[in-house]
């Protein structure tokens, strides 16, 4: 039986933080989970919905707050859903990653984790990083509503100064309020599935200051055009690229396959370590230019390459981490990855850099793989830096039989890392080290590097 019922006011202390940010308390053993307490708070808050399992409830009121309790600078923080821990100290977010990291690796995993999971890799600095935002659009009474999604809706929430984003976007937000109005065609709406303009980005090269800016639209209409590609130019610094991206189908889907180039290049560059790399629409590069060398030298020490050892890096993206690998220790590189663009951008950073022993093929992993291996090309070393989602149970199937003494995954989702590492422990994989770096300050979200080594035959 449910101890609670919605709209009951509880008293509850804060214990813990879980998976997806939200805080844990308990009433006589009876799980409640409250989105924005922090552990060691004293609270009001106030039950919104019941599971045969647990309970959700809302803050009413802080009656004791916690040691680790801050004050967010984000005027939007509550109402927008870009970050959920700004209220938490940035040493315990840190201690609450690693925490996090261990028990989804314990309790989904069955692996023993706790010896084996070093401290957050944290930054110096843990504002103003991200090099990428992606604004949701949706129609208002005075035209189009330019913000970010409030926590579990299609809300958009109008936010005015974000703190975790590079200073560059907010002058790219102010420019698309000013003039997105003033084009003819209607703002897409999610409920009808009629309108035009979906939603805009924007990508920037931290190190290099190279600016992409990019509308979402279901067609590729776009009247007015050359008077927003002159206003863009005049008042945007570092622009460099202007692009538009057709994505026809209903739903909730960011982006569709075809991106046209309104002006500029097709892509920008930024700089990682020794290489300057090509970055498209589309293709997949880590938000955070400043932490992502610390991240791609924690996995290079557990590959433990040495010059000419074949690394295969799966789900590649534009082969930032084989590229880096190999203008770090002269390892020989095959790249995989799905999405075209990518393998194009991965090809060209590598002949740029004069990478020549970096090839790169179009492909799902779960089916490269296996042709790699009838072909007889046994690789030293294996990275893996999957979506969200994990890896299919095909590609994890593949990497045991072709059975690769070390292993390293990157990921950005503690409870998929912890179901993938459970199928390849049971295919003779150890878990030897995990380590959180911290890509995402600010937010519960958490990327991880770990090693599995090959158990030896007893």
């Amino acid at each position: 039986m449910v101890p609670v019922r919605p709209g009951q006011e509880l008293d509850l202390a804060i214990e813990a933080l879980v998976g997806g940010g939200e805080a844990l308390a308990r009433l006589d053993g009876f799980p409640v989970f409250v989105p924005g307490g922090v552990p060691g708070d004293r609270l009001r808050a106030r039950v919104v919905s019941t599971k045969p399992g647990y309970a959700r409830a809302i803050v009413q009121a802080i009656l004791v707050p916690s040691p680790a309790r801050t004050t967010p600078p984000c005027p939007d923080f509550q109402a927008c859903g870009g970050c959920q821990w700004q209220d938490l100290s940035y040493p315990a977010q840190l201690d609450w990653k690693r925490r996090i990291v261990i028990e989804a690796l314990e309790r989904l995993g069955g692996l023993q984790a706790a010896e084996c999971v070093s401290g957050t890799l944290g930054m110096d600095t843990p504002w103003h990083y991200r090099n990428k935002v992606h604004w949701a659009i949706a129609p208002g009474r005075r035209g189009p509503v330019i913000g970010l999604y409030e926590p579990r809706s299609h809300r958009v929430v109008p936010v005015r100064d974000c703190q975790i984003q590079l200073a560059i976007h907010g002058q790219v937000l102010n420019f698309l309020r000013e003039t997105l109005p003033a084009l003819p065609l209607p703002t897409y709406d999610e409920r009808s599935g009629r309108g035009w303009l979906r939603s805009a980005f924007a990508r920037v090269g931290e190190h290099t200051g190279e600016l992409m800016v990019g509308l979402v639209t279901t067609d590729d209409r776009f009247p007015g055009r050359d008077a927003w590609i002159a206003a863009a130019r005049e008042r945007l610094p570092g622009l460099t690229s202007l692009v538009q991206n057709l994505q026809p189908r209903p739903g909730n889907l960011l982006m569709g396959p075809d991106t046209r180039v309104l002006w500029g290049a097709s892509t920008i560059r930024e700089r990682l370590g020794p290489l300057t790399l090509d970055v498209s629409a589309r293709s997949f590069f880590q938000v955070n230019s400043r932490q992502v060398e610390a991240l791609y030298d924690e996995a290079l020490r557990h590959l433990d390459l040495s010059p000419g050892a074949h690394l295969v890096d799966a789900f590649c993206g534009t082969g930032t981490i084989g590229l880096y690998a190999a203008a770090r220790s002269g390892a020989r590189v095959t790249g995989i990855e799905v999405v075209p663009e990518a393998v194009r951008d991965a090809e060209a950073n590598a002949r740029r850099h004069d990478i020549r022993t970096a090839r790169f093929i179009e492909g799902r992993v779960e089916d490269v793989l296996p042709r790699m291996l009838e072909s007889g090309d046994r690789p030293d070393a294996l990275i893996l830096d999957p979506p969200r989602k994990g890896c299919e149970p095909d590609a994890l199937e593949a990497i045991a039989r072709w059975g690769p003494d070390r292993l390293v995954y990157v990921s950005c989702n503690p409870a998929t890392l912890a179901r993938d590492l459970k199928r390849l422990a049971a295919s003779g994989y150890a878990l030897t080290a995990a380590r959180p770096v911290d890509m995402f300050p600010q937010s519960s979200h958490i990327e991880v590097v770990a090693r599995l080594d090959r158990k030896s035959p007893e």
